[in-house]
């Protein structure tokens, strides 16, 4: 009898492993990149001369800011809410405010970076085979991830929000409490708790499968 009359369909894990890790591959490749890209802007934002500040420390919110709408909005339209995002440069602090921006984005950057490189290394074991796949090493990789995905993103939190708040004494009159954007990681430490799930189910499969070959 033929596999197609049996109704066997070939695997196709191997592929669609090799596939997630060309892009994840990829994603490691362009977020290094670009990882350099803003570095070299923080690099900018130390040096650049006074007389022409292109870059600024971004993300910060004023107290105290008009806006002008005159020619703006569409008739009967009113604004009921302004938020104001500035990019504002002090050539005085230079060095330092490429340092406290440094603190805004990196720490968060590099924890995504770091999780994409375990990410590559255990796709890079399910390409060599399940076995592979399937192993402590690709336990320890995914609890490596859990780590620095809530405890990393929740420390890049508290870097970014006390980087701005400093930076806002510097910059502004009168900051606000909360000084500019900060988001909240909720989905990160949701997806670092996840890779501890991920983690315990493969240890333990991985245990009971130790436990069934010694007893065979």
């Amino acid at each position: 009898m033929s596999e197609a009359a049996a109704g066997y369909v070939p695997s196709t894990a191997g592929a669609w492993t090799r596939r997630l890790h060309a892009i994840l591959s990829t994603a490691l490749v362009l977020g290094a990149l670009a990882l350099l890209s803003r570095l070299a802007g923080d690099v900018i934002l130390a040096a650049v001369p006074a007389a022409r500040p292109d870059f600024g420390f971004t993300g910060l919110r004023p107290s105290r800011a008009g806006v002008s709408f005159d020619g703006a909005l569409a008739p009967g339209a009113r604004a009921v809410g302004v938020t104001v995002d500035v990019a504002l440069y002090d050539p005085a602090h230079a060095p330092v405010l490429a340092v406290l921006h440094l603190l805004t984005w990196l720490p968060g950057m590099l924890a995504i970076l770091l999780s994409l490189f375990w990410l590559v290394r255990i796709t890079s074991r399910g390409v060599a085979g399940d076995r592979a796949f399937f192993s402590a090493g690709t336990v320890r990789d995914l609890r490596r991830i859990g780590a620095v995905l809530t405890l990393g993103s929740l420390a890049a939190l508290a870097l970014d929000f006390t980087a701005k708040t400093v930076a806002a004494r510097m910059l502004t009159v009168d900051p606000r409490p909360v000084p500019g954007d900060v988001d909240v990681p909720v989905v990160t430490v949701l997806m670092g708790v996840g890779a501890f799930v991920a983690a315990e189910v493969i240890g333990r499969g991985l245990a009971m499968l130790d436990d069934l070959e010694g007893t065979i």
